[in-house]
């Protein structure tokens, strides 16, 4: 028999060993699910919301489902990086709170629809916010501290040429109308 045609042969049963060891690793972790940031995102939403009013599921499995999220009127000043790994969400209302930054995690939200960030006390948005491409509607009316440079106008104008109805203060902001 050929010896490189024994080589090749031998090559390639190795190459298959290290294939099937990487996918039972693999198999394996996704097996071990990581799901202690739900409990972080649970307890976290029973230590910040005092509103009774708020959409906020109860358990994990809910929570990992959910596709509406009510926050507002809770005085929320920050949201931690955990809650945008809720990307079943495609609806989420954060309004009437005091949140001073959006994180760039927000771009995680696929699935998203509806953000309302009505009345709070942003400064910027992420540049992540273009990512979502299904976005319907978005207000981000009321944001007295909320300055947008010409970098973020253009990624609302690039929302509202998708489609997306851009609520924002008319007299503050020009994009196009």
């Amino acid at each position: 028999m050929d010896k490189s045609l024994v080589a090749t042969n031998q090559s390639a049963k190795v190459a298959l060993s290290k294939s099937k060891s990487l996918l039972n690793i693999t198999n394996r972790i996704l097996a071990n699910k990581d799901d202690k940031w739900l409990d972080f995102l649970l307890e976290w939403a029973d230590e910040n919301i005092i509103q009774e009013k708020t959409n906020f599921p109860k358990n994990k499995e809910e929570l990992s489902k959910a596709k509406h999220i009510s926050l507002r009127w809770n005085r929320l000043r920050l949201l931690p990086k955990e809650f945008f790994r809720l990307t079943q969400l495609e609806i989420l209302e954060l309004n009437n709170n005091a949140l001073e930054v959006l994180p760039h995690e927000i771009g995680n939200l696929k699935k998203l629809k509806q953000l309302n960030l009505n009345i709070n006390s942003f400064k910027r948005l992420p540049k992540e916010i273009i990512n979502l491409k299904n976005l319907e509607i978005l207000n981000i009316k009321n944001n007295k501290y909320l300055e947008l440079d010409n970098e973020q106008i253009s990624w609302l104008m690039e929302l509202k040429n998708n489609g997306c109805n851009v609520i924002y203060d008319k007299y503050r902001f020009n994009l196009g109308e």
